[in-house]
């Protein structure tokens, strides 16, 4: 039977978060290792995404403190998702950072019978869980089509080769180099003249709340003249189009797999709608395709291959207008 919390275990509860109490621990249920290697990391993720999908956080080693967030808001761990998540879903893709005792997915989880898109992170320190941030995409915001992302991250089913190779130990690149290239990416975006770029793979593609957002075929409705997601990674910022992102900001990078060169940030994207038109580095005036303060939560994963950003996947959340949200950078 599908219970989050009974009465009997609200009533010895002794982990908060924020103000409510959630289950109680069952620490002979499942201990983690002194020492918690990838191995022990992505098992950890798998029960932990188990446990979303069974509405039952009562078997996982959470920390007393811990902290939870979904969405940028803090919450009780047993909140949001935890309570409407039906089962997982086909779509998987994971991070993992054993120096850092983290581990990250983006994928699909059921939720009262639909896919959401999703990404989730988590934090280990001394034998518990200390850290469960969460972002949801639900219905169509910040996607091309305006489809539901998850679905159409379920039908992909499966993430692009370039994010499960294993990266041979001679060419895995260092953790701050990572990190400085997928900050680029960031740098050359917000605010873009089109007079530099971040290093892109010419294989480079980016999906985007489950939707293709580099190299499109044919340009979209009333975009004939000009269509930045016809163009690839690099061109798309040596465009100039991308003027009306007025801020990237609160960046992180909290997971960094060196063995497979994946980097998974998250930030917020400040649009103040006041960049009313975009001139283009070819000459042409576009408008911006926002002209109304907006705010995006991003979750998004890099794949670097020799120095080069090849493929990236990002789950998008609109938020208020200028949130922010400090939590994860508190001591």
């Amino acid at each position: 039977m599908r219970s989050i919390i009974t009465a009997a275990a609200l009533a010895s509860a002794s982990l908060t978060t924020g103000s409510a109490a959630a289950a109680p621990l069952n620490p002979a249920s499942w201990s983690v290792p002194a020492t918690c290697d990838r191995a022990c990391l992505e098992d950890l993720l798998d029960r932990t995404l188990d446990a979303m999908a069974a509405n039952d956080i009562g078997k996982l080693p959470l920390d007393a403190n811990l902290r939870a967030t979904e969405n940028g808001v803090e919450r009780p761990v047993w909140d949001g998702l935890w309570q409407t998540a039906t089962a997982r879903g086909r779509y998987r893709l994971s991070a993992i950072d054993p120096q850092s005792g983290q581990a990250g997915f983006i994928g699909t989880m059921m939720e009262d019978g639909k896919p959401v898109y999703m990404a989730l992170r988590l934090a280990i320190r001394e034998q518990k869980i200390t850290e469960i941030e969460t972002v949801v995409a639900r219905g169509g915001t910040g996607s091309v089509s305006g489809a539901n992302p998850g679905q159409r991250m379920e039908e992909r089913g499966v993430p692009r080769s370039q994010f499960l190779r294993t990266v041979p130990g001679r060419e895995q690149m260092t953790r701050d180099d990572l990190v400085r290239i997928a900050d680029a990416y960031f740098a050359n975006l917000q605010g873009s003249t089109g007079k530099s770029s971040a290093p892109f793979a010419k294989t480079c593609e980016r999906i985007e709340n489950g939707g293709q957002t580099t190299n499109l075929k044919t340009a979209r409705p009333g975009r004939e003249s000009f269509d930045a997601l016809m163009l690839g990674c690099e061109a798309q910022q040596r465009s100039g189009f991308y003027a009306f992102v007025t801020g990237i900001r609160d960046r992180r990078y909290p997971i960094v797999d060196r063995e497979r060169g994946l980097v998974l940030s998250f930030s917020y994207w400040d649009h103040t709608g006041a960049v009313r038109d975009l001139p283009l580095t070819n000459g042409k005036t576009v408008p911006s395709p926002f002209r109304a303060p907006l705010t995006f939560q991003i979750a998004e994963i890099f794949q670097i291959d020799q120095g080069k950003i090849d493929q990236v996947e990002a789950v998008i959340n609109t938020v208020p207008y200028g949130m922010r949200s400090d939590i994860w950078d508190r001591p």
